[in-house]
């Protein structure tokens, strides 16, 4: 039994390290978005698309080795906790890096159609990116201490992106009517898409938040 268990807290080490991993893709992912947004930068806009594919396929990777560990070992009351809250996690972080790729066919269309308004469009979705980047890295950090205050303090950040969606949806809505140019409305409608994509973004990391205090207290979270 004793050396049954040794492999369950190897395998869930190396789980572990594949989030920590996943977690930095998806941070650099965005850095590389929001660089590309300010340079409308074709080519970096590119290698988010395709890193895209490695982080798809690192969930997959997670995906069945959390299967192949209960499978294989059968891990039982908070082991079994963590495996299930590993797969979960990287299910919502690979929904989290879709999001960046979107953005990225966003600058790709705007230097396509020659709007050179492209950043501008979307220059109030900084403070959103602000956000995430904190969501992100406190629900890491969270994660890896099972530090439920973490995961709260994260859990409430959401409330921050909720706000800037609405603010950021009523003045895109401006924009779109002040300008006659069809292709510059093209772009603000798919800024409408990626402002909602973003604020569920943050639904998401809301999501991880959710399972991390569930992996440390065993039970759901109530917000009650």
């Amino acid at each position: 039994m004793t050396n049954q268990k040794n492999l369950i807290d190897d395998s869930i080490i190396v789980l572990r390290l594949d989030i920590k991993n996943l977690t930095g893709m998806i941070v650099e992912q965005y850095k590389k978005v929001i660089s590309s947004i300010k340079t409308r930068d074709i080519d970096t806009a590119l290698e988010v698309i395709k890193n895209d594919g490695e982080i798809n396929q690192l969930c997959e990777d997670i995906d069945l080795e959390t299967i192949i560990v209960i499978a294989r070992y059968q891990p039982v009351a908070s082991d079994l906790r963590r495996v299930m809250t590993i797969n979960k996690l990287a299910y919502e972080f690979e929904r989290v890096a879709d999001y960046a790729k979107n953005i990225a066919e966003y600058v790709i269309t705007g230097k396509k159609l020659n709007v050179l308004k492209t950043a501008e469009i979307i220059a109030s979705f900084e403070k959103m990116f602000e956000i995430i980047f904190r969501m992100l890295k406190t629900n890491l950090q969270a994660f890896l201490d099972e530090d439920k205050l973490m995961a709260r303090e994260a859990l409430l950040m959401d409330n921050e992106i909720d706000e800037l969606y609405k603010s950021n949806f009523d003045e895109l809505l401006q924009k779109f009517k002040q300008t006659n140019d069809e292709s510059e409305q093209h772009m603000i409608s798919r800024a409408l898409v990626l402002n909602k994509q973003i604020e569920r973004a943050g639904d998401h990391l809301t999501n991880v938040s959710e399972q991390i205090l569930y992996l440390i207290k065993g039970k759901r979270f109530n917000a009650e």
